[in-house]
């Protein structure tokens, strides 16, 4: 079993193209402290099946509640071919031990790596370091990897910068070790949100790894009510022979770079609401690909069918497959089950099922 110590939070950027898969997470299904009712402890089993028959457990995760319906641990368990392979266990009262330190606005503190070499030097990962100002996190590191942080005058995240060292080892003709060193901190990864009315307006995103940089601008719309219409993303693929690590990943000479040209180079998305402001459609293509789904709401005004018709490209050739995903609820409104099926040769085929075994207070 594998107990993880818990490290501080670190923000993320608004994304609220992904507002859809959230509702395919039945909205809160992940999150028991938003069920109804004194919940004291929720068992959710994952199964897959292949073919349609044979399911096979491949996940049991128990989450543990106080009365305040505040999460206190979660154990996870992991199966391969229906046998627990390992278990993990995350207690979240458990404040993770670090020393802090205070100077005036700012707030340090580090978490000692625990890996049992560290004090001889031999340790890859390194200390946790978490630089705070007025309770916003500035600057997150490591030896191999460094974030920074900035905030606009709502303290809403607007700057989130990634930078990475490797760890590059040399080795003999043998096989072994002879030297190793590490790379000075590279960037890795840029994203700047701007808002409007307090709403996520134009997210701009740039991801260098290996031989190219991809750089993503999305742009979102709103309805009235503050619901989301619309999103684009425009995606573009350059190599980075030419890229000049003196000059802010964003201020490249771009226009000047080799141009990957890739089918899926725009992306929208588009959104519909019931009266309630309850999605009941959305729409999503990506190149050629497409996704369509409908939502179907019960009585109680609960997500109760979604049924969905995707595109997209496998072994080089376009496909389109229909698949639907069923939501039953226990006498309080909370999940009993989610299945998830595809349609095979227009046979109704069970993909997977996830079931919820509630215990209230």
């Amino acid at each position: 079993m594998n107990v993880f110590a818990q490290g501080f939070p670190l923000p993320k950027l608004a994304s609220p193209e992904s507002t859809f898969y959230t509702y395919l997470d039945n909205e809160y299904i992940s999150n028991p402290e938003k069920f109804k009712g004194k919940i004291k402890k929720v068992v959710r089993t994952l199964r897959q099946y292949e073919q349609g028959v044979n399911p096979t457990t491949v996940e049991k995760v128990t989450l543990f509640l106080d009365n305040n319906k505040k999460r206190t641990k979660t154990v996870s368990r992991y199966y391969v071919y229906g046998i627990e392979e390992y278990k993990e266990e995350v207690n979240h009262l458990e404040t993770p031990e670090a020393t802090i330190t205070k100077e005036g606005n700012k707030t340090i503190k580090i978490i000692k790596d625990d890996d049992p070499y560290a004090e001889y030097g031999y340790t890859e990962k390194g200390d946790d370091v978490y630089v705070y100002e007025n309770d916003l996190l500035l600057a997150f590191y490591n030896n191999n990897d460094s974030l920074a942080y900035a905030y606009n005058d709502k303290n809403q995240l607007t700057f989130l910068q990634t930078f990475e060292s490797l760890l590059l080892d040399e080795f003999d003709e043998n096989g072994e070790t002879t030297a190793r060193w590490r790379t000075v901190f590279e960037v890795r990864g840029l994203e700047v949100l701007e808002y409007q009315n307090e709403l996520p307006k134009q997210k701009n995103i740039y991801d260098k790894f290996g031989e190219v940089i991809d750089i993503y601008k999305k742009t979102y719309n709103y309805n009235a009510d503050k619901l989301l219409t619309k999103f684009t993303t425009e995606y573009k693929r350059y190599l980075s022979d030419d890229y000049v690590a003196s000059v802010p990943i964003n201020q490249q000479e771009y226009e000047t770079f080799q141009r990957v040209f890739t089918k899926d180079s725009l992306q929208t998305g588009t959104f519909q609401y019931s009266k309630t402001n309850k999605i009941t459609a959305y729409q999503r293509t990506k190149g050629e690909e497409n996704e369509v789904y409908k939502i179907t709401y019960n009585k109680e005004d609960l997500m109760y069918l979604v049924e969905g018709t995707l595109t997209f490209y496998q072994k080089e050739k376009l496909v389109a497959l229909d698949v639907e995903y069923e939501y039953l609820y226990d006498d309080k409104g909370n999940p009993k089950s989610i299945k998830t099926f595809y349609y095979l040769g227009g046979e109704k085929m069970m993909d997977k099922e996830t079931f919820f075994e509630i215990e209230y207070y």
